[in-house]
């Protein structure tokens, strides 16, 4: 009679480490250990990042709302997330400069700087005004359907906001933006409502905000320039843990030259799913 005689393994990883195995017969299945053993799947992280284009030199990301684009080390931000999210054993300290900035609860699409080469020539690209950007906005009322905004606007000293201004006063500059109506529906109390396309001429502290808001077109939501509507979503609740209420504002499209071969690149992010955007194309 055959007898299964015990028998012992050795197994050389290929990290170096040596392991053994033991088989209860020549014929039998090897004993779990660190050479055989797969990894549990990792569980997708839901506060991920969306990540729109992946670069060598860049980063373009779909910034979520309710998330400050950079802040001081003891607030979320959206660039200590991704110094989080792009950390590994092959970069352990991963460089992310910000070029420039969306405010906490407006969404969409935001490039970033892997090296410090890539945020010289995109912030030199963003001062020349050679970015194109494009927001979608959903504003009351029911403005022209196409036109050109053009303004003297500052900040409020000592104020988180902007005003209207005469360029003769200080810290005044200029703003200009072109839209058109791409959709109109009537709201939940019989109020039209209309979805913008923006082209900004210009980049000034909540310009569109301010532009819109100013001619009687607040964007849904935006109660600091004069909205009266919540921006819900579709749920009918909005999320108990945004610091601020939610506004229809996303950056839908960014444009600019790759800072390292001049390609023109455009990214384009969808809109927060959660919200009442809209079905159908643009």
């Amino acid at each position: 009679m055959l007898v299964s005689w015990p028998v012992f393994l050795v197994f050389f990883c290929p990290d170096g480490a040596v392991v053994w195995g033991y088989c209860r017969s020549i014929v039998s299945r090897l004993q779990a250990s660190p050479c055989n053993v797969l990894p549990d799947p990792k569980m997708p992280d839901p506060k991920a990042i969306e990540i729109l284009i992946d670069d060598p030199w860049f980063l373009v990301v779909n910034k979520p709302i309710d998330l400050l684009t950079q802040a001081i080390d003891t607030l979320p931000s959206l660039q200590s997330r991704l110094i989080e999210q792009q950390t590994n054993d092959a970069t352990p300290e991963p460089f992310i400069g910000i070029p420039h900035r969306l405010d906490r609860m407006t969404s969409g699409t935001v490039v970033v700087a892997r090296n410090r080469k890539s945020l010289r020539q995109l912030c030199q690209q963003f001062a020349a005004r050679i970015v194109g950007k494009e927001y979608l906005a959903w504003v009351s009322g029911s403005p022209p359907s196409q036109g050109t905004w053009e303004d003297s606007m500052r900040k409020v000293p000592n104020e988180p906001r902007a005003e209207l201004s005469s360029l003769d006063q200080e810290h005044s500059r200029t703003a200009t933006l072109e839209y058109q109506v791409l959709r109109q529906r009537t709201g939940p109390q019989d109020q039209i409502e209309s979805l913008l396309l923006i082209q900004l001429g210009t980049g000034r502290m909540h310009q569109i905000r301010l532009q819109c808001g100013s001619r009687g077109f607040p964007i849904l939501g935006d109660r600091l320039y004069g909205s009266h509507k919540l921006w819900m979503p579709e749920t009918g609740a909005p999320n108990p843990e945004y610091r601020e209420p939610p506004i229809a504002l996303h950056a839908y499209r960014l444009t600019f030259h790759h800072p390292q071969t001049a390609e023109r690149i455009s990214a384009t992010a969808p809109t927060p799913a959660e919200f009442p955007w809209g079905n159908g194309p643009l």
